[in-house]
């Protein structure tokens, strides 16, 4: 049976998936994201459990996520993602959020994804794999499934004058399949950094994520925070978060990842 290229997926808001606000909580949403290209790849046989069987592996290396709304409780959300290209050692998919029972656009997302070895941790040819038939899922710009996104891709992340803000152990609730702190427990960590007030007066509209070395469980993370910006023009607010592990192995602090949150408060 032949795939389109494009993949649709729905997920329903569950109320313990939800903050203060009855709305869904920035690191879900995300995850719904990586869900959907999880079954997109699976679907299409690139998926983990396929990958993890020849001992390679994704790992994402780059992700923005722009928001016109954040969905509430009870609501079902559809989440499209295709893969808009394909490199030999990563690829770019793209995401598009919507309501299911009205089109709604919710947001948009653009990712950068490497493969990488399970043994040397090291990247992996994408063409060498099934002899290149990822490029067959590629949806080019004259292909009916092609959506045009309206973002910009991931921003390179100044750090300049960043402050240590907290240090935080990481746990076994830390780490996902791959044996690495999962992506949106950096996410949930750098958010606890502002009070519970600051979360009922403002939204999350943009991020950004780069990540930069794999973060290694049971050891714990510096979360490094610069002096925020703001934007007279939308009246946001742009916030650079870098988060850096002390390894025993090591005399330097090794970076985890940087990324930035851009907010507004509500109306």
């Amino acid at each position: 049976m032949s795939l389109p290229k494009k993949g649709s997926y729905n997920f329903k808001i569950e109320q313990y998936q939800c903050n203060v606000r009855k709305m869904l909580r920035f690191s879900f949403l995300v995850n719904t994201m990586l869900s959907a290209a999880d079954y997109h790849s699976t679907e299409r046989g690139f998926g983990t459990d396929y990958l993890n069987s020849i001992g390679k592996t994704w790992v994402l290396s780059r992700l923005a996520v722009e928001m016109l709304r954040i969905p509430s409780r009870h609501e079902v959300i559809t989440v499209e993602t295709w893969v808009e290209k394909v490199h030999p050692l990563f690829t770019n998919r793209n995401f598009r959020m919507s309501i299911q029972s009205t089109g709604e656009t919710l947001g948009w997302g653009r990712s950068v994804w490497a493969m990488i070895d399970t043994t040397t941790r090291h990247p992996a040819d994408l063409m060498e794999i099934k002899e290149g038939r990822i490029m067959d899922f590629v949806t080019p710009p004259d292909h009916p499934d092609y959506i045009e996104v309206p973002i910009t891709k991931p921003v390179r992340i100044q750090m300049e004058d960043a402050t240590l803000a907290r240090e935080v152990d990481t746990f076994f609730s830390d780490v996902d399949f791959n044996g690495h702190i999962n992506s949106m427990r950096y996410l949930d960590h750098i958010l606890d950094l502002f009070p519970l007030d600051w979360h009922k007066k403002n939204n999350i509209k943009r991020l950004d994520i780069a990540y930069i070395a794999e973060g290694r469980p049971e050891v714990p993370i510096r979360i490094y925070r610069n002096i925020p910006s703001e934007n007279a023009e939308d009246n946001s607010t742009d916030y650079g978060f870098k988060i850096l592990q002390k390894l025993p192995e090591n005399k330097e602090e090794t970076e985890a990842c940087r990324l930035r949150l851009r907010t507004i408060p509500l109306i």
